[in-house]
């Protein structure tokens, strides 16, 4: 049961006065109190210090009681300094409903307190009768445009008597016990509860129960970039407006340390349409400076909150978000989450061993850097060769964008591509031989002699997926490649439709081979092939639709190359197209930003993946081989259960922090 900061409502018991509260018999009398404040205020009401101003407006208190007789009490504002209970007198100028039912205040005597106009205080009673138990509605309202509303009580003590004073009480919890599971959602207004960061988040998803998570705890690696989903479900027929804040309050000495504000970003994932049952909730802009949240009526959305720990200590952390709902009624209070994060002993390497490549056109966009290094890019693209027929070719715009891109973290490759051969058939001309050959090696020897590139800092594409009458032309053209200098290394994308035959003839031209994914699924003879040629093997994904696959599929990639061995990955592409309105076609990773890009929760969970290989290749290298072939068969016998890749994991962190 959640608590709340704010407006509170528990049973308490009391004797015949406010001051005696202490000494009250147990059980013997209920009192439900709620400072006017943290009411539910509409029309013109407004909340101004510890009181609401009515200006025709209306409070509305939800209160959870027990079946019993009640009085209700009010403390108001009671007149001007004319007469100073010109409020109170007669039938009061304030009015009130319990449900359906209105009651008629009168003056308590002896309660009127007078210090000036802003402080002219008395209080009012009301019969309400007997309340069954559950939540019930009072709702007040005034006949005088300046009343004032301060405190109000709800007792089942038919002999109370208020003193001029204000009530003592504090602001009590209320009891979700005693409502039933629609009511407590009602009440409650939304809940929190944790997602699994695999998992997609339609607005449709909905949790097990109502209840609120209080905590989640992680263990994290260094060096991880760690994860924690939260899902936000309204149970109101009324979009939630939230503000989702850090927790900033004063920390005691004995508690946990607050994790650095540097080290943490809150993101949310928006629900885009897509060609298959839910929606896709895979764009994950950060959170605005105001921490702004929308949740539509009994919807549900969202929240990441991203931990980079490459600067944390072996140590245990906590930081507590609040989420404060700005249009709910005031039963709907803040509630508070608080993430425990432990930081383990292990270290992950910052670059990885796998040659890890997107197609990314030589784009140049904010924050581009920092978001491919941050998910082990290690090997990028340039497609500014020039023509091999040009008479004087200039390598400026391939020199800068190479000299910018081989300075993001942990870049230490080029992916050379060029569309000349396909584009031009002048060179199939034996004329014109000679002149291709030249303008290659110009090529060639401007990145060894100038730029002192060696031959195993980069590759070059000249041709994609080849297959029958295509296969000569690429070795007719990597011939070409070969006389102007035979130790640049060449590529090719391996279609899943070849026959091994084709294969077998790509062979002499090709230096590292990049075949399909579907090839280890569909066509193992040729992934066998491939393997027994020695050369290093870098699979790629390449498909419009694959941006609708879930996101473990993203995941287990990883662990499907690490049981294959595969030298690297490459996925065709970072940022293609403008698929915001979720059914485009489009290869891309991320999406288009007004200052930069915006991770898909696709590309986080690739990430996610290489980490995972990472703690793999750590743990065989740690004397666990035959434990990491068991856990890489259980994550790959079971392809889309997200909670088998957890368990592994955890697995693997185990079997690390034993060394």
């Amino acid at each position: 049961m959640r608590s709340s900061k704010i407006l509170t409502l528990l049973l308490v018991v009391t004797s015949s006065s406010f001051s005696q509260a202490e000494e009250v018999e147990p059980l013997r009398h209920a009192v439900y109190m709620v400072e006017a404040e943290n009411t539910s205020l509409s029309g013109p009401a407004q909340s101004s210090g510890g009181a609401v101003w009515i200006y025709s407006g209306k409070a509305t208190w939800d209160v959870i009681v027990k079946e019993a007789t009640y009085r209700l009490f009010v403390r108001v504002r009671s007149g001007h300094a004319g007469d100073h209970y010109s409020g109170v007198k007669d039938k009061t100028a304030y009015r009130a409903r319990v449900g359906d039912t209105p009651v008629e205040f009168k003056l308590v005597p002896g309660t009127l307190l007078y210090g000036s106009d802003e402080s002219n205080w008395s209080w009012i009673v009301a019969d309400v009768g007997k309340l069954a138990q559950g939540a019930h509605s009072v709702v007040f309202s005034a006949d005088w445009h300046f009343a004032k509303w301060d405190s109000f009580v709800l007792t089942t003590d038919q002999g109370f008597t208020p003193t001029k004073a204000a009530s003592p009480f504090k602001e009590t919890e209320r009891d979700l016990s005693l409502l039933s599971s629609e009511q407590t959602k009602w009440f409650q207004g939304y809940s929190l509860w944790r997602g699994n960061v695999e998992e997609n988040c339609p607005p449709t998803v909905r949790p097990e129960d109502s209840e609120s998570v209080g905590s989640i705890s992680i263990i994290a690696c260094r060096n991880q970039r760690a994860m924690v989903a939260v899902n936000v479900t309204n149970w109101l027929d009324q979009p939630l407006l939230f503000r989702v804040r850090r927790n900033s309050r004063i920390r005691e000495q004995d508690e946990l340390p607050a994790l650095p504000q540097e080290a943490v970003s809150l993101r949310y994932a928006i629900p885009l349409p897509a060609p298959r049952q839910d929606q896709l909730a895979d764009a994950l802009p950060r959170l605005g400076d105001a921490g702004l949240l929308n949740v539509p009526a009994n919807e549900t959305r969202q929240i990441w909150v991203a931990i980079n720990c490459s600067s944390l200590s072996s140590d245990s952390f906590l930081m507590e978000i609040d989420l404060q709902p700005l249009t709910a009624p005031g039963r709907c209070v803040v509630q508070t989450l608080a993430i425990k994060v432990a930081i383990s002993d292990i270290e992950l390497p910052m670059s990885h061993p796998l040659d890890i490549f997107l197609c990314e056109y030589d784009t140049n966009i904010p924050g581009m850097g920092k978001d491919l290094s941050g998910h082990f890019v290690n090997w990028y693209h340039n497609c500014l060769i020039p023509h091999p027929a040009t008479p004087n070719p200039q390598f400026g715009s391939l020199t800068n964008a190479l000299n910018r891109e081989m300075q993001f973290d942990g870049a230490r490759q080029t992916f050379f591509e060029h569309w000349h051969f396909r584009t031009d058939d002048s060179w199939k001309q034996s004329a014109n031989r000679s002149v291709w050959v030249n303008g290659i090696r110009k090529w060639a020897n401007y990145l060894h002699k100038e730029l002192k590139l060696g031959y195993d800092e980069y590759t070059l594409h000249i041709y994609d997926v080849v297959s029958g009458e295509g296969i000569d032309l690429f070795l007719h053209a990597r011939d070409i490649i070969r006389e102007a200098d035979p130790k640049i290394r060449v590529t090719m994308t391996v279609t899943p439709h070849i026959s091994i035959e084709e294969v077998t003839k790509l062979d002499p031209g090709v230096d590292v081979w990049c075949p399909h994914m579907n090839l280890y699924m569909n066509r193992p003879e040729v992934m066998q092939f491939l393997h027994k040629t020695g050369k290093p093997i870098v699979p790629y994904y390449c498909a419009e639709n694959k941006r609708f696959w879930s996101a473990q599929t993203y995941r287990r990639w990883a662990w499907k190359l690490y049981e294959q061995g595969a030298s690297g990955m490459f996925m065709w592409t970072w940022l293609a197209g403008d698929a915001w309105d979720g059914r485009s076609w489009d290869g891309g990773m991320v999406f288009k930003g007004n200052n930069g890009v915006i991770p898909s929760h696709r590309w986080e969970m690739m990430r996610v993946g290489l980490e995972d290989w990472l703690l793999l290749d750590m743990a065989k290298k740690s004397g666990h081989g035959e434990k990491v072939d068991q856990l890489v068969k259980s994550v790959l016998d079971n392809p889309e259960d997200g909670a088998v890749t957890r368990k592994a994991r955890a697995e693997l962190v185990h079997l690390l922090s034993e060394n």
